[in-house]
């Protein structure tokens, strides 16, 4: 039985599509309501762009949201 959600953000396999940076931040708000900002970092993946958000949990672990960016990433603001 496969207990990965598909498209939760766990992985870059199961990154979440997104259209804008804001998305992102409303996504990890709305998934992690009291956890802290650790990083943002971009990063390429088998030719496709994703930002990596880290963040630390109340409990004081770590956890990290994938987004892929490739639809927007490079094309201006």
């Amino acid at each position: 039985m496969e207990t990965a959600t598909k498209n939760d953000g766990s992985s870059y396999e199961n990154a979440i599509k997104i259209s804008s940076v804001p998305e992102e931040y409303q996504y990890v708000k709305a998934n992690c309501s009291d956890c802290k900002l650790n990083s943002q970092s971009l990063s390429e993946n088998k030719g496709r762009f994703y930002d990596v958000i880290t963040v630390t949990k109340p409990d004081g672990s770590t956890k990290s949201f994938y987004f892929d960016i490739t639809s927007f990433y490079g094309k201006g603001f």
